[in-house]
């Protein structure tokens, strides 16, 4: 029994040498070819990916599987919940029964439009290293054979064509009416974004409603409630990216870099100055007025002489969902930078307590447009969007700092504690003022018996 214990207690072998300090145990030589074979495949997977993409060259990805850290904290805004498009949501259950109605769109443009799919299947097999290059940390089972490659290029056209047929409203999809602003939802989720060299592709072959003005871009501005020059951008990745860039439309100023912010700012609190504001109803108590900004553009914050002038937004139902993506693809897609991200986290500091929403979208000054039932849900909303989210200089950091200097002024302070103690309700008030008039009668007193006793000695 204690010769079988000790059998199973086998202890490494090491050896000494006088050129190094430490103990080495001597590696079997399977082990050393089991670690060289691991480390061979996973290069020649990384190769496989970085292959992908037209003219030889490697294409970065834009489509992103979003990471665990990021979803666990909203993971429902992400999840698509009637249609998925593309690959990273296709086969889920609860999504089967569109799987359905994409056939039948499908078959409605081959029988009854005439499409012919075999020259679509043979264009898109022409992008298809671009497709697949579009999309990062693809499942090994949608490119590792010809079978994968087909799964995928099927796919790519039937989910292409359906969205295709319902953003131009043709007949083909008329009996998806009343799942409009749903599907519309899904459309706009990071990981259910189509490139947009595919739609591109399809919308020149498909037979759908066409006429001299009609684009696929004027197609997506039309489902985004947006003028098409709103995404005018340089390279379109996908209809999510257009989204982005309605929201920073027109574009604004350029901003100071961090180095020179840390330059004009070097006490000790820059950190907490750049990246923390009061809320709106404590910044007014201390003067500053709000202003709504003359374009709708979320860059086009400013701050000048005691004013702090912000954008327009509307605040619904998909408010949360929509910004929560746009906000996941500026932190996975580094070739875009973080003005939303930044927008969102400074109305996070703005908006606090119900009277925070009160005040900005009461009528005079109109920045919020709040849909919903009441100004908690939406004081909610934007707790919500700025839960988990950091934000180090951005392109708002300026403003941060301008505001709490304006702040910090020992004017602004005192007249922010005088209504925070005196001014917070008609009892309050009132007790200052008769401890004003008290006040003043004692010294009328005062004076009177300083004149007589003055007298009097005289």
């Amino acid at each position: 029994m204690a010769e079988a214990e000790e059998n199973q207690m086998l202890l490494p072998i090491y050896c000494r040498s006088t050129d190094h300090k430490d103990q080495l145990p001597i590696m079997d030589n399977a082990v050393v070819v089991e670690v060289k074979d691991n480390l061979k495949k996973l290069l020649m997977k990384s190769v496989a990916v970085e292959k992908l993409g037209s003219s030889g060259k490697t294409i970065k990805p834009s489509i992103y599987k979003i990471p665990n850290f990021i979803k666990d904290v909203h993971k429902e805004a992400y999840m698509p919940h009637m249609v998925s498009f593309g690959p990273y949501h296709h086969g889920e259950k609860n999504l089967a029964p569109m799987e359905q109605e994409k056939l039948k769109v499908f078959r409605h443009l081959v029988d009854v439009k005439g499409v012919d799919y075999e020259s679509i299947v043979s264009d898109v097999s022409n992008i298809l290293e671009d497709l697949y290059g579009a999309y990062d940390d693809l499942d090994e089972d949608w490119w590792k054979d010809n079978a994968g490659s087909a799964k995928f290029m099927k796919m790519m056209i039937i989910d292409g064509c359906f969205m295709l047929v319902f953003l131009s409203n043709d007949e083909g999809c008329r009996s998806l009416i009343t799942l409009k602003s749903d599907i519309k939802r899904d459309i706009l989720l990071l990981e259910n974004q189509l490139p947009f060299q595919l739609l591109k592709l399809l919308y020149e072959i498909l037979p759908i409603r066409k006429d001299q003005n009609t684009t696929l871009t004027s197609l997506i501005s039309n489902l985004l409630f947006v003028e098409k020059d709103e995404l005018a951008i340089v390279e379109k990745k996908h209809i999510l990216h257009m989204y982005r860039a309605s929201l920073l439309y027109p574009p604004t100023l350029n901003y100071p870099i961090r180095d020179e912010i840390k330059e004009n700012n070097k006490d000790d609190e820059f950190g907490l100055k750049c990246q923390i504001i009061p809320q709106a109803t404590l910044l007014r108590e201390v003067g500053i007025r709000f202003q709504k900004s003359k374009n709708k553009s979320l860059e086009n914050v400013s701050f000048e002489k005691g004013v702090l002038t912000l954008p327009s937004l509307i605040v619904d139902d998909n408010t949360k969902t929509n910004l929560l993506n746009v906000m996941a693809f500026e932190k996975l897609h580094d070739e875009v930078g973080s003005q939303v991200t930044s927008f969102v986290v400074l109305m996070h500091n703005l908006i606090r307590i119900d009277k925070d929403v009160q005040l900005l979208s009461n009528g005079n000054i109109n920045i919020i447009a709040n849909a919903f039932m009441n100004d908690r849900d939406a004081v909610n909303l934007f707790s919500a969007l700025g839960k988990g989210v950091y934000m180090e200089t951005n392109n708002l950091t300026k403003i941060y700092i301008s505001v709490n200097q304006y702040c910090d002024k020992s004017w602004n302070k005192w007249c922010a504690d005088l209504k925070q103690s005196y001014f917070q309700n008609p009892w309050s008030i009132l007790s200052l003022f008769h401890a004003g008039v008290f006040g003043f009668a004692i010294l009328i007193v005062q004076a009177v018996y300083q004149i007589v006793d003055f007298h009097t000695k005289k």
